[in-house]
């Protein structure tokens, strides 16, 4: 698809390209309209300015702990491994409000998600998605238990969002996280392997940004 005119028509005819293309649940890119309208205007407030400025200090003070830790190392560090990797699970956690004691599940999932996902191998995909539905559903637990007293983090806001008139399923409060996680650790990781090789290309702004 390269014309103008057939993107267009893919983005606007969900009949012929339709975004459901499994038979299991995906909030919201795995929807079509009218479904797809509302979950996105529930999901999009998440990521506005006033929340991205709330987290901005907690995303600062793990990048500069990463960063100590990796001018300590004795060697050569491979960066997106050892750096961009780690702050996108520590970040992502910190944003949903998820315990430290995720992080190493979570990397060591991410790991079998990707080896699964490049098999092609369904039984392994479905028992890395039944691993991750796990931790959530703890997680849902945890907060549902304490009542009042669960922590005030966005995983806690989902399960009381009514934007829709209705508060979400717990299947779709899964999907919604796993979509953030599965989806923004790749892409966070590789946002900053971006950045960072445009400045060791870029000894100019290099030098801008230390002055």
């Amino acid at each position: 698809v390269f014309r103008h005119a057939d993107v267009l028509r893919v983005v606007q005819d969900h009949d012929t390209f339709s975004n459901a293309v499994s038979r299991f649940p995906s909030v919201p890119n795995g929807m079509d309209p009218p479904e797809h309208t509302p979950l996105r205007r529930l999901i999009e407030p998440y990521f506005d300015a006033e929340h991205m400025r709330a987290f901005e200090p907690a995303c600062r003070e793990i990048a500069a702990r990463l960063v100590q830790t990796t001018l300590q190392a004795d060697t050569t560090v491979e960066f997106v491994a050892d750096f961009a990797q780690i702050f996108a699970l520590q970040a992502q956690c910190a944003w949903l409000g998820w315990p430290d004691a995720l992080h190493e599940p979570l990397r060591q999932w991410t790991l079998k998600n990707h080896r699964a996902t490049m098999s092609r191998d369904q039984e392994a995909q479905a028992a890395v998605a039944q691993e991750f539905d796990g931790y959530i559903k703890d997680l849902l637990a945890v907060r549902r238990q304490a009542g009042d007293a669960a922590p005030k983090d966005i995983t806690s806001h989902l399960l009381c969002n009514a934007s829709l008139g209705r508060l979400l399923t717990e299947e779709e409060i899964i999907s919604i996280l796993r979509n953030w996680t599965v989806g923004e650790l790749g892409t966070i990781a590789a946002s900053i392997g971006i950045l960072a090789h445009y400045l060791a290309i870029h000894p100019d702004i290099q030098r801008q940004m230390r002055d």
